[in-house]
């Protein structure tokens, strides 16, 4: 009877140890899953804490683990993970001063776009008024060289015509007449003129004001940048029986974050591929059509 004990105890020791040689992810499923389940390979997870300050609830939090898990699932062709309310390895949405410096991060930075669009437009403008100023100007440069043209012309022609025609004279009347036109013709230069000026004041005052809003902008960029200087961040760790989340901008960053710890309970390390799943940064990936990269897929195969 006690060989057969301590053969039924080499047997399950010799299951075990082939599980992990051929299933590495299995030493985070629990001794009693594994002994419970010889032959399910699935690798076990529960989700443990979900802090409501991330406004996220826990179904939703399961149905992305769920996605993150299928891209590892689908790529391999097995099932990898199965959800356990009663798993030894934890998922926990941890909220500290990561995310709340990260969310005041992106307050910051949407501020700082409306403000850049808003001085792009001010700029656009300020052209447009400007492309409209030079013209109006050149317009009444031109008109003031021909009144003064006019004026030449005939003042050439009065003292013409005083030799041969007295005041009454047809030609000194017409002359008179052209005289009375061309100083309405100047009046109305004049008026353009200060009107020009007008403009070109209002002008002045918007181009100080942009350059002011200009300054202050680069002050808010730069204090920006002293209150999150950029830095290698991690939104997330695993840790053997618990996978913890600090931050994420929205839920498909959150999805491929946990992908990411996920990639590592399959005992997947880092690439070199920024757009890869398990590059050491989530940033250049497409978040919103996101699928597993040659690297990954290496990384996957070679496991």
């Amino acid at each position: 009877m006690r060989f057969i004990i301590i053969a039924l105890v080499l047997l399950f020791v010799g299951l075990l140890n082939y599980q992990l040689r051929t299933h590495d992810q299995l030493r985070y499923n629990s001794l009693s899953d594994r002994l419970l389940h010889p032959f399910d390979t699935r690798l076990r997870y529960q989700i443990a804490d979900v802090d409501p300050r991330f406004g996220i609830s826990q179904q939703e939090l399961i149905e992305l683990t769920q996605q993150a898990t299928d891209l590892w699932q689908n790529a391999s062709g097995q099932k990898l993970f199965v959800y356990d309310p009663d798993a030894q390895l934890k998922i926990h949405l941890v909220y500290d001063e990561r995310q709340d410096n990260f969310n005041a991060f992106k307050k910051m930075e949407t501020t700082l776009n409306t403000e850049q669009n808003k001085n792009q437009r001010v700029s656009e403008n300020l052209n447009t008024s400007q492309a409209y100023l030079e013209q109006l100007q050149t317009s009444i440069q031109q008109r003031r060289v021909l009144i003064d043209a006019e004026y030449q012309n005939l003042n050439q022609q009065r003292l013409s015509w005083s030799r041969l025609e007295d005041n009454q004279g047809e030609n000194r009347q017409r002359i008179e007449l052209q005289y009375q036109q061309l100083k309405e013709k100047s009046q109305q230069l004049k008026n353009d003129i200060d009107y020009f000026n007008q403009l070109n004041a209002q002008y002045n005052q918007q181009v100080d004001q942009y350059n002011h809003n200009i300054h202050r902008f680069n002050q808010n960029v730069t204090h920006a940048k002293q209150q999150f200087p950029a830095h290698e961040f991690h939104k997330g760790v695993f840790m053997g029986r618990e996978i913890q989340i600090y931050q994420f901008e929205n839920k498909d960053d959150l999805l491929l974050t946990l992908a990411h710890e996920f990639g590592h309970a399959l005992g997947l390390k880092h690439n070199q591929d920024p757009k890869a799943l398990m590059y050491p940064l989530m940033k250049d990936q497409n978040l919103q059509d996101f699928r597993l990269s040659p690297a990954d897929l290496a990384l996957l195969q070679a496991r």
